[in-house]
């Protein structure tokens, strides 16, 4: 009997705009903290003059908003995870987690080269402002961009594989976030971000966790 499977798939959820009025609030919180002093003085990327990164304490602030926003991304990060693996509600709720997270001001120019997140299991990306974001003009502005993570799946490529449907492409997949959007991946995904053009700030709030 034949069977078709999807072997090796990698889980990601996008959901798109779900928190606009927290992330109007984050926005202008962060805004307003966006000073030398939060500044994250050992990036592991290379900074440039167009981007600002925090240091990555950034949901352990106890400012109202922080907080609401922290138990929103576990929220959404749970219910993910009771989708995705054997884990009941009781179990995950009985599992210790620790996190690292920073906010990102990107001005016209800014990009992020590919990476990932090493020694966590869980990443997340919530947008607080999309910059000067259109749907109907986008392009390729500030765009989060995913990669195959299977090494050498696109080595050979001819008619019969190079335009299969997802989830077997080989090519990279792409997501434009507007504001109150949120992104789980694991934290092994090669990703980047496409070099933003706009004239307002794209803010992003990112989250690494890990389980023990």
């Amino acid at each position: 009997m034949a069977m078709n499977l999807n072997l090796f798939s990698t889980p990601l959820s996008h959901q798109a705009g779900k928190y606009p009025a927290l992330a109007n609030r984050v926005t202008d919180l962060i805004l307003n903290y966006q000073r030398d002093e939060h500044r994250n003085p050992n990036s592991p990327q290379t900074m440039h003059d167009a981007l600002f990164e925090s240091r990555f304490d950034f949901l352990k602030w106890e400012m109202p908003v922080v907080q609401e926003l922290k138990e929103t991304l576990l929220n959404d990060l749970f219910y993910f995870l009771l989708q995705v693996s054997g884990l009941t509600k009781e179990q995950l709720q009985g599992i210790r987690f620790d996190y690292e997270s920073w906010f990102h001001v990107a001005n016209h120019g800014a990009y992020f080269q590919t990476h990932t997140h090493p020694n966590h299991a869980w990443s997340m990306v919530f947008c607080a402002s999309a910059g000067d974001f259109q749907p109907e003009n986008a392009h390729e502005s500030g765009k989060l961009l995913f990669l195959d993570p299977r090494l050498g799946a696109a080595m050979y490529l001819d008619q019969s594989n190079k335009e299969m449907h997802r989830p077997y492409s080989f090519n990279g997949f792409k997501v434009t976030l507007e504001p109150g959007s949120v992104v789980i991946f694991p934290s092994y995904l090669q990703h980047a971000v496409e070099p933003y053009r706009g004239s307002k700030p794209r803010i992003t709030v990112a989250t690494n966790f890990r389980f023990f």
